[in-house]
């Protein structure tokens, strides 16, 4: 029976927010979900959406699609908490024309083990659980660009993010490349947070990326992680020669401190080791 991958997402620390805040990141995040549903709706089995307080939840074809989901989820929400689980298996209560939360099955109960154990997960963002003994090994790889970037500042997310919707990391054409100006129309609003805004003011930072996304456009070049790197025993697909200058002309920032940011907030080898991640659920799972 074919495999499937579900996706648990838990909002950290939620109830902490005043009432206003949690309520304006709430609808942000409602709105984060439905356009990367749009982004992703080739690899979905079923929508991802609320499923029960602060919790999110999503059905996918494949692990890679799911990884990837969550891993553009935490940079549009940021610097929001999350944590995650993945679970991969059968999926055999199918109810037609139901939503995720009407579904069951092993891929559900996988999830839910999965992110029940992240508690005890120290360093970890993320777990997938397939019941396999490879599943020791690929935690701690689809966790080392999580562990580079955990403590980004906003300002070197919101350029991540960038490079990002520059040239986007899929596989195998999980991510629909023509949708991705939804992406970028998201920060508009997201810039509108009290929170967000609040959290951006409280910081030494003066630079804010996204403040002027909305007066520009540009075209994304997607890299495939199925695809052969330049080598058999590294990965260095993740840095595409013309980058820091295409961001330094559409930021109107200075290419060396585009550069020093790369370097101090480890983007190029956040990016290679989520290819390396996905390489290895290509090879394993």
């Amino acid at each position: 029976m074919k495999n499937y991958t579900a996706l648990i997402i838990d909002l950290k620390s939620s109830r902490s927010y005043s009432v206003e805040d949690r309520n304006s990141i709430q609808n942000y995040i409602i709105t984060v979900i439905q356009n990367l549903n749009e982004v992703f709706s080739g690899s979905l089995s079923r929508d991802v959406e609320f499923s029960a307080g602060d919790e999110v939840q999503g059905l996918f074809v494949s692990p890679e699609s799911a990884y990837l989901y969550f891993r553009m989820f935490s940079m549009l929400i940021s610097p929001v908490e999350i944590r995650a689980g993945i679970g991969v298996g059968e999926w055999n209560v199918k109810v037609e024309n139901a939503s995720t939360t009407a579904q069951d099955g092993p891929v559900y109960h996988n999830a839910r083990y999965a992110i029940d154990n992240l508690k005890d997960a120290i360093g970890y963002s993320v777990l997938l659980y397939s019941g396999s003994k490879v599943d020791l090994f690929l935690n701690a790889v689809i966790n080392t660009s999580f562990a580079l970037t955990n403590n980004h500042s906003e300002y070197q997310n919101e350029l991540m993010l960038l490079s990002e919707l520059l040239y986007p990391i899929d596989y195998r054409q999980v991510i629909g490349h023509n949708k991705i100006s939804l992406i970028s129309k998201l920060i508009t609003s997201k810039n509108k947070l009290n929170y967000y805004t609040y959290y951006k003011k409280s910081k030494s930072v003066k630079k804010y990326p996204f403040d002027k996304i909305e007066y520009i456009s540009f075209e994304s070049f997607p890299i495939d992680a199925a695809a052969n790197d330049d080598s058999t025993f590294y990965v260095s697909g993740g840095k595409k020669r013309g980058m820091i200058t295409q961001l330094s002309e559409i930021l109107n920032i200075s290419r060396q401190s585009i550069e020093k940011t790369f370097k101090v907030a480890n983007i190029y080898e956040a990016r290679n080791s989520t290819i390396v991640a996905l390489k290895f659920m290509d090879e394993y799972l």
